[in-house]
């Protein structure tokens, strides 16, 4: 039986002075998951925390420096089939200016109107978690996921702690 692989990744909802949260639309040139949003991140790097992990991230992706209020909000185990993945999701606040919006390797960034986020095309999993991440800023979610190989969800659960 082959081992699976573990990693650890972060990702971070990025929310302006006018509502709007900042996403990446993969590049559609991606294997998995292609022209779907999600937050900003990737993996860690060896001996990094969380927090470094989604700073750095950040100011890779987005030449995010500043950020205000970040919590960390949510904590997603997920299996697929390249393994287990353990990812923190962060939550906080920019300045749109303090903000660059530039094509990187991941994908194109994009500000989305809160209120408007069901209107798009959303990672399967964060399709179930970030409505009410979004909607109740006060609690904290673990969730639980499980995919097949083409990416659709076997299995999910959500966890609220408030």
């Amino acid at each position: 039986m082959k081992e699976s692989q573990y990693f650890c990744v972060t990702d971070v909802f990025l929310e302006n002075e006018l509502g709007e949260i900042l996403m990446i639309k993969r590049d559609g040139s991606k294997e998995i998951l292609p022209n779907v949003y999600n937050g900003l991140g990737g993996k860690f790097e060896a001996g990094e925390t969380p927090l470094q992990a989604v700073l750095r991230e950040a100011k890779e992706e987005a030449g995010v420096k500043n950020i205000k209020n970040l919590q960390l909000k949510a904590n997603l185990s997920v299996k697929d089939k390249f393994g287990f993945w353990q990812i923190y999701i962060f939550y906080g606040n920019v300045k749109k200016q303090d903000v660059e919006i530039k094509d990187n390797s991941e994908g194109i960034l994009e500000w989305i109107p809160k209120n408007k986020m069901g209107n798009y095309d959303l990672t399967p999993d964060t399709q179930h978690w970030l409505p009410e991440m979004l909607a109740k800023p006060e609690i904290f979610q673990f969730v639980k996921v499980q995919y097949d190989d083409e990416y659709k969800i076997i299995n999910i659960t959500i966890k609220s702690l408030n």
